[in-house]
């Protein structure tokens, strides 16, 4: 079961994916599959928006030769991996050229509070933010299958990381 996870999360990701070991052989099937359909979701998906990521010529023609395509994103449209690079789990990208902090410890530091807003913001919460937002795209139910998958997978890069809700991404 391991070694099929394993090569599940390599596919979403290019082979550049592996799994703690002690944590992949503790996953039960279930949640294999949530954490590999939320990478997929976040690589994939653009929640119904038609936002083309590339701004610029020049970041069109040093994309990987695909018209409307941005260098970081095989996709068309928009998706999660468009801005958050290689999973998530590194420095993220933006189209203005922007750094954002990786994703790699977001489900160890939601709940937090937003001064912006005054209010407390889940996991969930930032993720529909993201996708209305960023993305402009069709954000996932609260408690839908999609978001529950992108929670998990979210979860799964964070494994090992220090629990600090209201801490800094890194």
């Amino acid at each position: 079961m391991r070694g099929r996870f394993l090569v599940l999360m390599a596919m979403a990701f290019g082979g550049m994916v592996s799994a703690p070991p002690s944590f992949a052989s503790a996953v039960p099937k279930q949640y294999e599959r949530a954490i590999a359909n939320g990478a997929q979701i976040f690589n994939s998906d653009s929640f119904g928006s038609h936002l083309r990521p590339v701004l610029d010529a020049d970041a069109m023609f040093q994309s990987s030769g695909s018209m409307g395509t941005h260098a970081h994103s095989p996709q068309p449209f928009m998706t999660c991996a468009t801005c958050h690079i290689n999973g998530g789990k590194t420095r993220g990208l933006l189209a203005d050229g922007g750094r954002i902090a990786s994703l790699r410890n977001a489900a160890a530091v939601f709940p937090r509070y937003s001064k912006a807003t005054h209010q407390v913001v889940t996991l969930e919460l930032q993720i529909q933010r993201c996708v209305t937002v960023g993305i402009l795209g069709h954000a996932p139910a609260a408690q839908s299958r999609t978001m529950v998958d992108l929670v998990s997978y979210l979860t799964w890069i964070a494994n090992g990381q220090r629990v600090n809700v209201g801490g800094a991404f890194h």
